[in-house]
């Protein structure tokens, strides 16, 4: 059995597509990796029921959707939905509805799909998450729930913010009615986070911290088992390192 993988060129520079060498990559047997289509800054991305591609980036101020036209398994249309946002990052799906979420900004793309050569005017459905750009882009996805769960990363490498309660957690909102409320604390900076489909717990990714050597603190997969969990940040990491600046007490 052949899994597929998407591969992006995150070179705005088409000539150096030639440059680009998977040899490299290790793949379990049977699988292969092939370039699906060049998105600048490519980053988060979710896949439509229909096949449609929506690309959020970083560092770029873009959001694309990319299609495969002529069923080769090759992106040959390329869309950009918007432009001129702030770090649009997390793209989500949810009732033929495109969400993207621009650091303090979630936002919203009716019917997106039947108009991707004419997207429409972005519709911001909240507004009041924090504006630091140091981890603040958004990796977000909908729930089991039907709500949208958005992270809010520590606004530094390592710091006690305690002024806002909402640094360093994962929140969730309904897009209806959109007010935050937090789902787990202590997350340093969550890229990645998934439901397992049999008991509905929430799986994450969190970031360690930097400078304090190579290969320490590990990063972390963690899994919500309760209300109101702890994970560690800036306290300690992988659960058994204290930080220097605050482990201690």
């Amino acid at each position: 059995m052949v899994g597929g993988v998407f591969a992006f060129n995150l070179s705005q520079d088409a000539d150096e597509k030639s440059a680009i060498d998977l040899s490299s990559i290790h793949l379990p047997p049977g699988f292969k990796i092939e370039i699906y289509a060049e998105v600048p800054n490519a980053r988060s991305m979710v896949v439509s029921e229909t096949g449609t591609l929506f690309v959020g980036n970083r560092s770029e101020d873009k959001v694309y959707a990319v299609q495969d036209t002529n069923g080769d398994h090759k992106g040959d249309k390329v869309y950009v939905i918007d432009k001129g946002l702030k770090m649009p990052n997390g793209v989500a799906l949810k009732d033929g509805d495109l969400y993207v979420a621009a650091v303090s900004k979630i936002y919203k793309y009716p019917n997106i799909e039947a108009n991707l050569a004419s997207p429409p005017k972005a519709e911001i459905i909240f507004d009041g998450y924090p504006t630091e750009t140091h981890h603040g882009w958004k990796y977000i996805a909908f729930g089991p729930d039907g709500l949208l769960y958005v992270p809010v990363g520590a606004p530094c490498n390592i710091c006690n913010r305690t002024d806002n309660p909402i640094y360093a957690s994962i929140t969730r909102i309904d897009v209806n009615n959109p007010q935050p409320e937090i789902v787990a604390r202590g997350i340093r900076n969550t890229v990645g986070f998934d439901w397992d489909p049999e008991t509905g717990k929430l799986w994450f990714t969190d970031n360690g911290r930097d400078m304090m050597g190579d290969d320490i603190p590990p990063c972390e997969l963690n899994v919500v088992s309760g209300s109101n969990q702890h994970f560690g940040y800036p306290f300690c990491h992988g659960g058994e390192i204290l930080y220097p600046e605050f482990g201690r007490g």
